[in-house]
């Protein structure tokens, strides 16, 4: 490795996050510095709250802090603008929304070494929340109930896995199989994982690399948020005729499916009514013992809003897939 070339290249976009910023780049730059070093590159969609002030005090705080301007404002555009100026052996994708242990980087550089076959490394994602309902939501986000087998989700998860939410990739990678699908405001980052596994890539995540993952707080933004997920599913469906994994339709099949049934109760015979109500009541049944083990077994009191988290997530991933299935143009995406 040449002297002027550091070892990790670590891209962050960002907007508008003037409440966990600071924090989340100063984890970055407080990080165990592999062997060769590394370089931070942040890249603002012109934020608004004060966010870039933030981010200028701290590049003149330390120089390996570079900020570069996203005028397109969207994800995957900062990510392509960061890895164009990356100038790493490996390029690292954070987010602003995160903390990271001090060891994050390095483990994953480690990982390389312990598994060559591997184009990208990481660690599993950690969720916590602030509020009632944050917590709730923190729990549905690594919950087999929220997530299903997502096994880079479940915060103890060690092995290969469909991605990282955090990824370090090898730098070739992105040589080898192109950037980020910028037509792809969200889900960019499984449908580079499914180019990146159609070629034969693997994935391996440790919970060394520990990370803490701040959720929306607030039903709406957590509906829009999944929403979007649901929405640009379509987009990757389309563009490579195969999903990533089966979980990611369930959701889309049952709410069509149960709402069919129970339609159904209307039009058959009376004893046909029970049968279309089963899907219903099963999935609540299941969404409130789930709610009831974390409150009693657990002792947390994000079990009262479990129920609600996971249907938030699952209802709003269906009906943001289904709208675009249907020809839905895309909604005004909320920027903030």
């Amino acid at each position: 490795m040449s002297d002027d070339v550091p070892t990790v290249s670590i891209v962050v976009p960002c907007r508008n996050e003037k409440n966990h910023i600071e924090e989340g780049v100063r984890s970055l730059l407080a990080q165990d510095s592999p062997k060769g070093g590394f370089e931070l590159i942040v890249v603002d969609g012109m934020s608004s709250d004060g966010t870039r002030k933030i981010l200028d005090g701290l590049a003149l705080e330390d120089s390996r802090l570079r900020v570069l301007d996203n005028p397109d404002c969207f994800t995957p555009h900062a990510m392509n603008a960061g890895i164009r100026e990356a100038k790493g052996y490996f390029i690292a994708i954070m987010g602003a929304h995160t903390h990271y242990s001090n060891n994050y980087i390095r483990t994953c550089v480690e990982l390389f070494d312990e598994h060559p076959e591997v184009w990208c490394t990481g660690g599993p994602i950690d969720s916590k929340g602030n509020s009632l309902f944050g917590r709730a939501v923190a729990v549905a986000m690594s919950h087999p109930i929220g997530v299903g087998n997502a096994k880079h989700r479940f915060p103890d998860f060690e092995g290969y896995a469909e991605g990282a939410c955090f990824p370090m990739f090898r730098r070739e990678v992105f040589e080898q199989i192109g950037l980020y699908d910028e037509n792809l405001v969200r889900n960019q980052d499984d449908e580079l994982n499914l180019r990146m596994a159609l070629k034969g890539g693997k994935v391996y995540i440790s919970p060394r690399a520990k990370c803490i993952y701040y959720v929306r707080e607030k039903p709406m933004r957590l509906f829009w948020q999944y929403f979007y997920y649901g929405y640009y599913r379509v987009s990757v469906l389309r563009k490579h005729k195969l999903p990533a994994s089966l979980r990611q339709l369930a959701p889309v099949a049952f709410f069509p499916l149960s709402v069919m049934l129970f339609v159904g109760c209307w039009v058959f015979p009376f004893w046909w009514a029970g049968l279309g109500c089963v899907p219903f009541f099963a999935y609540g049944l299941v969404l409130i013992s789930g709610g009831m083990w974390i409150t009693i077994k657990e002792r947390s009191q994000a079990g009262v809003l479990f129920p609600f988290a996971v249907l938030i997530m699952h209802f709003s991933y269906a009906l943001g897939f289904l709208g675009n299935l249907f020809g839905m143009g895309v909604p005004k995406l909320p920027r903030s």
